[in-house]
C-alpha cells in the first residue's frame, strides 16, 4: 500500500480545515461546501471529529470557525525543531539593529510558512506576515532564496547570490531582503528576511541594513551546524 497515497476521510478533514483563511476565518456552511466540493452532509459529518478535538468551533450564529486545539499543535511543531532558541534571539537582536520586522521562513512542500517572526518597531510596518502564515514559492524575496539554493545546493556563496530582494513584487506597498539559513551539512535549513512599506524600505534603505541581515545568517548558520569556511566570501576571508 502507498503510505502516501493518503485516507479520504482524513483528507476531506484537512480540506475543511485548509478552507479557512486569514481573509475568511468564519465561514458558513455552504461556503466550506463551496470552497472543498465536498457534500454539506459529508460536511457535517467530519465536523464532529474535528469539534471534538478542538480543531473546529460552531459559533453561536451557526458558522465555523478554527479552534484552539491547532494552538497546541502548532506550539509542538516549533518546538519539535529545536529551532526556536537559535532563531528567536537572532530575529531580536535583528530588530533591534534595523527597526524592520524580521521573519524566520521554512520550505514546506511547494508553499514557504513563517515559522517564527518578530514585528519592526515603526509605527508604520509590515502586518502581512503572521506565525504560521503560508505563501507560495513566488516572486518574493523569500521565495526567490529558496528556489535559488534548491534548485542548485552547492551554488557558491557570493554578495550577488546570499541576497534576495523584493521591492513591491509581491504586495505593491511592501519590500523585503532576504538571506538564506544553512545547517548541518550545510543543508538549507530556512530563510530569515527584513521586511517594511516600500515607501521606507526603498533600495536606499536596503543596502544600509544589508550587512546586518547578512552576518545574523552567517551567524545563525554556524550556530546550526554550517561549516564557517563556507561563508569566506561573504566576511572578506
Amino acid at each position: 500500500m502507498n503510505s502516501k497515497a493518503g485516507v479520504a476521510a482524513v483528507d476531506r478533514a484537512f480540506d475543511i480545515l485548509h478552507a479557512f483563511s486569514r481573509e475568511k476565518p468564519v465561514l458558513t456552511l455552504a461556503e466550506i461546501s463551496r470552497s472543498t466540493g465536498l457534500y454539506k452532509s459529508t460536511i457535517l459529518r467530519l465536523m464532529g471529529s474535528l469539534e471534538k478535538y478542538g480543531f473546529v468551533w460552531q459559533r453561536a450564529d451557526g458558522n465555523y470557525q478554527l479552534g484552539p486545539g491547532l494552538l497546541s499543535l502548532a506550539s509542538i511543531f516549533q518546538d519539535s525543531f529545536s529551532l526556536r532558541e537559535f532563531v528567536e534571539p537572532v530575529l531580536e537582536e535583528l530588530v533591534t539593529a534595523t527597526n524592520e520586522g524580521a521573519t524566520f521562513f521554512i520550505d514546506d512542500g511547494n508553499e514557504q510558512l513563517c515559522l517564527f517572526r518578530v514585528d519592526g518597531r515603526h509605527a508604520i510596518r509590515d502586518y502581512n506576515i503572521r506565525v504560521g502564515d503560508r505563501r507560495p514559492m513566488n516572486n518574493g524575496a523569500a521565495a526567490t532564496i529558496f528556489r535559488r539554493f534548491t534548485q542548485e545546493p552547492g551554488l557558491a556563496l557570493t554578495p550577488e547570490t546570499f541576497m534576495a530582494e523584493s521591492f513591491g513584487s509581491v504586495e505593491p506597498e511592501m519590500a523585503a531582503l532576504a538571506t538564506p539559513v544553512f545547517g548541518v551539512n550545510n543543508a538549507l535549513m530556512g530563510v530569515l528576511t527584513l521586511s517594511g512599506p516600500i515607501t521606507r524600505f526603498n533600495p536606499e534603505h536596503a543596502e544600509g541594513i544589508k550587512p546586518a541581515l547578512v552576518e545574523a545568517s552567517i551567524r545563525l548558520s554556524i550556530s546550526l551546524g554550517a561549516s564557517p569556511a563556507r561563508f569566506a566570501a561573504l566576511r572578506g576571508g
